[in-house]
């Protein structure tokens, strides 16, 4: 009887523990003692380890990520000079509702903040002193970053490697008394140039449609940006999800390598399917519209075992601003190819079927049928930017007596200057698009659309962006039916959102009534707030007419003013925006948007 009561004992104690263990802890606060010149909004942005907020009610606490923590935010120290800084990690467990809650405690002494005095810089030859100063971070009489600088070794690599010195060398010794002296020893080493090329794993792919994708030859000095260029040019082809060129240093030669492409290839054959919230063009003289859509494709990226890419594409989407209920459901299939007639001109021939449905609210028509192909050639520029032609052949069912028949060319240049492309804080965005209809279609007409983005990040912290978009239409028949919705229209959460969707003019049925002139304008402020959570103030001004803008134009623009709230996520920021018109106190819109407003 002893030995169960006994057991008994040492399984309770057993239970007691595992579930002690197993119980969750909560982070209740996160406190800084000592912490002069670092604030608690600093410490937050950087640490796991972070106390309840408005949208993460009960963090739960996690004591081997605390150490971490304590280390990372050692090392945001080391980055701002203070380089004898010492952080005491500790935590204290409280009861709050019959919870674990625990409170973390960094105590900080900071130490002095070493400066910059001297760099000493000694075998270079082809690139200046200034110049690796400046990739390397090191500025004279400003804190001492040696994080930083060895973050930034790999810039000076690249900087090397653009010289043809491909297996350079450099050694870094910093000093610390008062301040701190750098010293840089740099060997250069010996001028290499490429040899021969070589790769495997390219299947059934002909070597010869590889090796025309190589933007250097045999004999031409090793430089870092051509390889760069061939590993996106091979990627580009779309059979290759990874082109890395590895250079090998030839044998018994101090100035020649080999140049080995390891190639990863996508699956050949394949289904893919996305879906969310995302925005669609409805109609191509209005912006683009946010819908929930579902999109499922099958692709095949060596079609006939060549480079060339054959897909067939079903995409559904749906309108989510309640004001315009529409819906389109488009089926396509395309054939792409980075050459076309022995030039390297990305190419798509695309032929397609599309419908868009929509609500009675709307006053328009039950349906839209549009079809047609499209051959569609792109240049790709610095970055982001291109230019692109298209050459179009339309068919539009509406409910209009004869089906509109339109034949178009068009040409898009696209400057993209911007730092990110979703979280946008400096740079500017240049577009052009100039549209020719007619050769012999139903419709005859010139359209041009010009759009100028600028983005500034003020002292602060909040972001200064504008937008600008001017497009006129000339040889527009006022006879001609606008169903397919190619003059301008305006009006719903990604143009002016003081309006419903489209509805910035209506006729008398109250149906959306476009413009043979637009010109709109979109100024935001930016502000973060707390972690993901920022606001946007804003103000969009627009006109939409028949006529050529007068000189007092100015004066005709109408207005709303507006506050949004904004949410990042990986693929850019949620908003919601509530908008009021200046003229009509008592038109107030709610819109939901994803990413940007641009």
């Amino acid at each position: 009887m002893t030995y169960i009561i006994k057991a008994v004992f040492y399984l309770w104690i057993f239970i007691g523990i595992s579930k002690s263990e197993t119980e969750p802890r909560f982070i209740n606060k996160v406190l800084l003692e000592g912490n002069d010149n670092v604030t608690m909004n600093e410490v937050l942005y950087i640490v796991r380890q972070r106390p309840p907020n408005f949208f993460f009610r009960k963090p739960k606490f996690d004591d081997r990520l605390l150490r971490l923590d304590a280390l990372t935010l050692k090392n945001y120290y080391h980055s701002k000079g203070f380089l004898d800084v010492k952080i005491n990690d500790s935590f204290k467990e409280i009861e709050i509702s019959n919870k674990r809650y625990v409170d973390i405690l960094f105590s900080i002494d900071e130490g002095r903040q070493f400066f910059l005095s001297k760099v000493n810089i000694v075998g270079n030859n082809i690139i200046e002193k200034e110049r690796i100063r400046e990739v390397l971070g090191l500025s004279l009489n400003e804190p001492y970053n040696p994080v930083g600088l060895n973050d930034n070794l790999y810039l000076l690599e690249n900087e090397y490697h653009e010289q043809g010195k491909l297996f350079f060398d450099v050694s870094i010794k910093d000093v610390v008394n008062d301040s701190v002296f750098v010293d840089i020893n740099i060997n250069e080493g010996n001028n290499y140039y490429v040899r021969n090329t070589t790769f495997e794993k390219a299947g059934n792919i002909d070597s010869s449609l590889v090796l025309r994708e190589l933007v250097y030859k045999s004999g031409d000095p090793y430089i870092k940006s051509a390889m760069d260029k061939t590993s996106k040019h091979l990627r580009e082809i779309g059979i290759f999800s990874t082109a890395s060129l590895i250079p090998v240093k030839v044998t018994d030669s101090d100035s020649l390598v080999d140049i080995y492409i390891d190639l990863k290839r996508y699956k050949q054959r394949e289904w893919n399917s996305s879906g969310g919230l995302v925005p669609i063009s409805f109609a191509e003289g209005a912006n683009e519209i946010d819908a929930v859509s579902a999109t499922i494709e099958w692709r095949d990226r060596a079609f006939l075992n060549s480079p060339n890419q054959f897909s067939m594409k079903l995409l559904a989407g749906f309108t989510v601003d309640t004001s315009f209920i529409a819906s389109r459901l488009r089926s396509d299939a395309s054939l792409s190819s980075n050459w076309f007639f022995g030039i390297r001109f990305p190419t798509k021939i695309i032929g397609y079927y599309e419908r868009f449905t929509f609500g009675k609210a709307t006053d328009l028509p039950e349906g839209i049928d549009r079809y047609g192909g499209n051959l569609a050639q792109r240049i790709q520029l610095k970055g982001r930017s291109y230019f692109e032609t298209r050459t179009i052949w339309e068919g539009f069912s509406d409910r209009s007596e004869e089906n509109i028949e339109e034949r178009s060319i068009s040409l898009k240049i696209n400057i993209d200057r911007k730092d990110d492309p979703l979280f946008t804080k400096n740079g500017y965005l240049i577009q052009g698009l100039i549209k020719k209809a007619g050769f012999e279609g139903s419709r005859e007409y010139f359209k041009t659309d010009l759009t100028f983005q600028s983005y500034l990040s003020l002292s602060k912290g909040p972001v200064y962006a504008m937008r600008i978009q001017y497009g006129s239409l000339w040889q527009w028949d006022p006879e001609y039916e606008d169903y397919s919705f190619e003059k301008f229209y305006l009006g719903g959460s990604t143009s002016m959102r003081g309006w419903q969707v489209l509805k910035f003019n209506v006729n008398e049925q109250g149906e959306p009534y476009g413009g043979t002139t637009r010109l709109m304008t979109n100024i935001e402020l930016r502000q973060h707030l707390y972690k993901s959570l920022g606001m946007t103030l804003f103000a969009d001004g627009g006109i939409l007419s028949d006529e050529p803008l007068r000189f007092n134009f100015l004066g005709e623009l109408k207005w709303d003013l507006g506050i949004g709230l904004t949410f990042e996520t990986p693929l850019g920021p949620a908003r919601l925006d509530y908008a009021i018109q200046i003229d009509n106190k008592n038109s107030q819109q709610f819109n939901i948007g994803v990413q940007n407003l641009f």
